[in-house]
């Protein structure tokens, strides 16, 4: 019957697969196509024979074999992707509440921080004066209390963010797998993050096999030709791969390359400064670069700055935004038992793909930005840190070209000008300054700007950063 040969063509493909098949779903939906189709091909074949039938007819019998084959291969591919789907809608339903519970810990942040923002109950008018004082820094201490769980909101909506676009590819993985096993390298795993609007990183888990050490640039060039765009290990990541199993961040290259120096000169009758600076990296690809003024001089004002910068750096470093980081520092200075220190907050980020620079500034003294055109004057507002709960943050952006010189300085410096003239004067100091690297830049600048003075009346910091293209 004609029923019978497809069960039994059916049947020896089956015992193909159990005997020689594997975990590889590929060969194993070929494997029985490939036993079906041949054992149906036969028995046509052996029957035509048989019965003496025409040369036509065996050739009809042998694509009815290969038809066969066909529709269980296309067969398999069928179930292999009903497979991959299903899979696909059972890890969405294992990861969504994760996302849920994330969504409701947002939501309850939230919420605690509208109920501290409900306006207190006032001091009555005939109430003292300490009465007056202790409602007012209550209602401070609420305000800042409110801001830290509103940033805390935000930041685990970005974190929730940022492991969704953190993904897999094995199929990437198998081929970066196999040409860095050409290198002696043996890779473990392999995540991608890449999510809209930023570039390319991945992190690669890997050691030698042997006792030998590889760069990671030679890494990154054969990350270059697979992800199709130059990669490059992360800045103050390993510089080499040995036998110890590390995992080494790779970005895509940065268009500019930047250069920074700082000139300090403190207060006289002061043997320690309240100006503060630092100057970072991130692996996003951005350069940082912040001052911090306490108010006053001395080792107080100096502790306040100092701390104010070493938070923001472990801040960003963290992943947390430029305004999320300020208004979190801002808060827990305010919530500080004794009377805080107040410092100016003077942030610049430059995208060292873009060129783009972004400014924040909060009590800090104009920057300035010179070009071949000139030299632009780059002004902030609002207070320091830790005067309210609630500070006042304007962000601005600029273009940085190749060869742009940006100056950052304290009020220090801008005091030491003549009064009214200030910025005028800056302009043309920094407009006739002879060509040299930052760091000569940032020194004849402090010492043309000591020269209006009389002695140093005050802390002053002067920090210049330009960016070339690589």
């Amino acid at each position: 019957m004609e029923w019978t040969k497809y069960i039994l063509s059916m049947i020896l493909g089956g015992c193909l697969l159990i005997l020689f098949g594997g975990k590889e779903q590929g060969r194993n939906k070929w494997l029985f196509g490939a036993g079906a189709g041949t054992c149906l091909a036969a028995m046509e074949l052996a029957v035509e024979y048989m019965l003496g039938a025409q040369a036509w007819q065996m050739i009809v019998s042998v694509m009815k074999g290969t038809a066969f084959c066909s529709a269980a291969v296309l067969a398999g591919y069928i179930r292999e992707w009903l497979c991959d789907r299903k899979k696909e809608f059972q890890d969405m339903e294992i990861l969504h509440p994760v996302r849920q519970w994330m969504e409701e810990y947002q939501e309850s942040f939230e919420q605690l921080s509208r109920s501290f923002c409900m306006v207190p109950q006032m001091a009555a008018e005939g109430a003292g004066r300490g009465e007056r004082i202790m409602q007012s820094r209550l209602t401070e201490n609420r305000l800042a209390a409110a801001g830290q769980l509103q940033e805390m909101s935000g930041i685990l909506t970005r974190t929730m963010e940022r492991i969704y676009s953190t993904r897999e590819d094995f199929q990437l993985e198998q081929e970066i797998g196999k040409r860095l096993r050409l290198l002696g390298v043996q890779v473990h795993k392999v995540f991608f993050y890449n999510p809209k609007g930023r570039k390319c990183q991945v992190y690669v888990t890997m050691n030698t096999r042997r006792k030998i050490c590889v760069a990671s640039r030679k890494i990154a060039s054969v990350l270059s030709e697979l992800c199709e765009c130059e990669m490059m290990p992360a800045r103050d990541s390993r510089s080499f791969v040995s036998q110890e199993r590390v995992t080494i961040l790779f970005v895509e290259s940065v268009a500019y390359n930047v250069l920074y120096g700082v000139k300090k000169a403190t207060r006289q009758d002061e043997a320690v400064s309240g100006d503060n600076f630092s100057v970072f990296w991130l692996p996003e690809g951005q350069f940082y670069a912040g001052l911090s003024d306490g108010m006053g001089s001395g080792v107080q004002a100096c502790a306040q700055s100092e701390l104010f910068l070493d938070l923001l750096e472990q801040f960003l470093e963290a992943g947390f935004s430029r305004e999320t980081a300020v208004r979190m520092i801002n808060s827990s200075i305010v919530l500080q038992p004794e009377d805080p220190v107040f410092s100016t907050v003077d942030i610049a980020a430059i995208d060292l793909y873009t060129g783009v620079c972004d400014f924040l500034k909060a009590g800090a003294s104009a920057s300035f930005l010179k070009k071949e055109t000139g030299v632009e004057c780059i002004r902030g507002s609002g207070v320091p840190a830790g005067v309210t709960s609630r500070i006042t943050l304007e962000p601005f952006r600029i273009r940085m070209y190749d060869g742009n010189l940006l100056f950052m300085v304290t009020d220090g410096v801008m005091n030491a000008l003549p009064a009214g003239r200030e910025e005028l004067v800056m302009k043309e100091l920094i407009e006739h300054l002879p060509q040299g690297t930052p760091s000569e830049m940032a020194e004849r600048l402090m010492e043309q700007v000591r020269a209006y003075g009389e002695g140093v009346q005050d802390d002053m910091t002067i920090l210049v950063a330009g960016i070339w293209r690589r």
